[in-house]
């Protein structure tokens, strides 16, 4: 059973948004880390969400709590949809922060099959919106922008009219087409090489992503589409290697 006790550990988590509790007494971790990482990101993921656990069940138990935890990131979205909707919240430590994690849960749940009519637009843009904080967190900077850039080229040219967007977008989608000159502004010409190859993948996974059948092109479709340029890491420093009876050529490590 829960015991003011447990909300003292709680205070002292910063991992921690919220806690709930099952009518068996089980408590679930609502940790700060998002519930649907990428794949780029995910070993990452795995190790954040494993060391808050460890500590806040450590302090939990030192406590005198001696039942289950089940930390819900690790939990399909469906089940974690279900925990929030009937177990009780006992602890809520960030408000806001578990507002945007729910609203992850509701838009993967209820919006990977609806078509991109009106209605579907306006529950991609909430979806979006639910994102912010991920979008803001890139990192380098010259990465958020270009990611950023990438979004807005999405909005204005694909997705405005998604019955025909996507045929236009491929128009646009050439080495040297409008998004490539857009993200191209936005590199410094000392850097152009090293953000060469990023801007390619983006380039390249976009148009694969666009040829996708009018039927099969969904709110998780378009979510995709948002998610392609998010997905690339940033290039590794640059080096150089001596290819045989020539010049120097850069590679990425």
């Amino acid at each position: 059973m829960w015991d003011e006790r447990f909300a003292g550990v709680c205070r002292r988590h910063d991992d921690l948004v919220a806690v709930y509790e099952s009518a068996r007494g089980r408590l679930g971790l609502l940790l700060r880390q998002t519930l649907v990482p990428l794949e780029s990101e995910r070993l990452a993921w795995v190790a954040a969400t494993r060391t808050a656990a460890r500590r806040i069940g450590d302090d939990l138990r030192a406590a005198g709590f001696e039942g289950v935890t089940v930390v819900l990131q690790w939990l399909p979205v469906e089940d974690v949809a279900r925990i929030v909707a009937r177990w009780i919240r006992r602890w809520d430590g960030d408000p806001a922060r578990r507002s945007q994690l729910i609203g992850q849960i509701e838009a993967d749940v209820t919006g990977r099959h609806r078509a991109l009519d009106e209605t579907g637009l306006e529950a991609l843009r909430a979806w979006y919106e639910t994102m912010a904080p991920c979008w803001l967190a890139i990192q380098p900077v010259r990465r958020r922008r270009l990611v950023l850039q990438t979004h807005v080229w999405i909005a204005e040219r694909v997705l405005t009219n998604p019955a025909t967007g996507p045929e236009h977008g491929l128009q646009e989608l050439g080495a040297d087409g409008p998004l490539a000159q857009a993200l191209a502004r936005l590199i410094p010409r000392g850097e152009t090489a090293t953000w060469r190859r990023w801007v390619e993948l983006v380039r390249l996974d976009l148009e694969r992503a666009l040829h996708r059948p009018p039927d099969r092109r969904t709110q998780a479709w378009a979510r995709w589409l948002f998610l392609i340029p998010y997905g690339v890491p940033s290039p590794r420093r640059a080096q150089l290697r001596v290819v045989r009876g020539g010049a120097p050529a850069t590679r990425f490590a």
